[in-house]
């Protein structure tokens, strides 16, 4: 986190993905940051909310249109692991808009080997 310019990364959140290691270091360092405690409606689009996945399970509630599977019912989410250095060290949820593919939502945490619970979408 002493490397990195953690403003100035919130302030390019908003117009770009933030690199592996930039999330690592949010992740890691989850005290430095609110922690929300409450569904966010309608984020803003590069708005990076912090939550604890295991003790809000609808932090992914933000009021927009998810793309659904077949099914009808399950929000469509695509699963990957992040790198940082040569380790998979995050896991992430891609999940793209109902209305418009090119909004696309990004869940991030930890992988339990490096777990502290926090998610950041």
């Amino acid at each position: 986190l002493i490397d990195l310019d953690v403003g100035a990364i919130m302030v390019e959140a908003k117009a770009r993905w933030l690199r592996p290691n930039e999330i690592h270091a949010i992740l890691c360092n989850f005290k430095y940051f609110t922690v929300n405690v409450k569904p966010v409606n309608l984020p803003k689009s590069g708005t990076i909310v912090l939550f604890d996945r295991k003790m809000f399970r609808n932090f992914r509630k933000d009021g927009y249109k998810w793309k659904k599977k077949k099914d009808g019912k399950t929000v469509k989410e695509a699963h990957e692991h992040l790198k940082v250095g040569n380790e998979e060290r995050i896991h992430v949820y891609y999940a793209h808009g109902e209305d418009s593919p090119t909004f696309v939502r990004r869940c991030y945490w930890l992988l339990d080997k490096y777990e502290n619970t926090n998610t950041f979408c």
